[in-house]
């Protein structure tokens, strides 16, 4: 079976998803349309559960929100909430990431722009230019790059990865006692 590495880029009106392995990969892109509150809530958990649901899945590495960005962040925190509880509920262990980290990670800079982003992503495979998903991408290769060997290995990349692999030693490492 096919072991796969989650990346997730939250958001209420378009939730990217990446799963990235050695041999394949998948994403989806979670668009709630007009559904608001509970309804919004219920779709995404049924998506994101829907479309994990009996997939290996080593980990996920989640896009942590933006706290300098004028958006909702109520709203920002339910999704979070339920994305969190979804993966939990499929026994898939999660860490979050700021946003300047997976830019830099994937980017070389932390303050790269969504094209930027686009344009690195599909250097490193990613089959869509939306940005979400490109930026879900830059979280799965990043929670592979965490967990296996580094493929991104930039200066900057690879100190991203120490950065986020010291913050989660303990839980990384209890994720490859597990799984591996």
């Amino acid at each position: 079976m096919d072991t796969f590495f989650l990346g997730i880029d939250p958001s209420a009106t378009g939730t990217g998803v990446s799963l990235i392995s050695n041999i394949s990969s998948e994403t989806l892109h979670i668009r709630p349309g007009k559904r608001r509150d509970a309804e919004r809530l219920q779709y995404i958990h049924s998506e994101l559960k829907s479309f994990l649901e009996g997939k290996l899945i080593f980990m996920g590495v989640m896009e942590a929100p933006s706290y300098g960005s004028t958006h909702k962040e109520f709203i920002l925190g339910e999704v979070l909430g339920v994305l969190k509880l979804t993966l939990i509920e499929l026994g898939i262990f999660s860490v979050s990431v700021p946003p300047t980290q997976l830019k830099l990670f994937l980017a070389g800079k932390g303050t790269a722009s969504k094209e930027e982003m686009i344009s690195a992503a599909g250097k490193w495979g990613c089959p869509s230019t939306n940005s979400d998903i490109c930026d879900s991408w830059a979280a799965a290769l990043l929670c592979r790059d965490l967990l296996l060997q580094p493929t991104v290995v930039t200066r900057s990349a690879l100190e991203v990865r120490k950065r986020v692999g010291d913050k989660n030693s303990k839980d990384i490492q209890m994720v490859l006692n597990k799984k591996v």
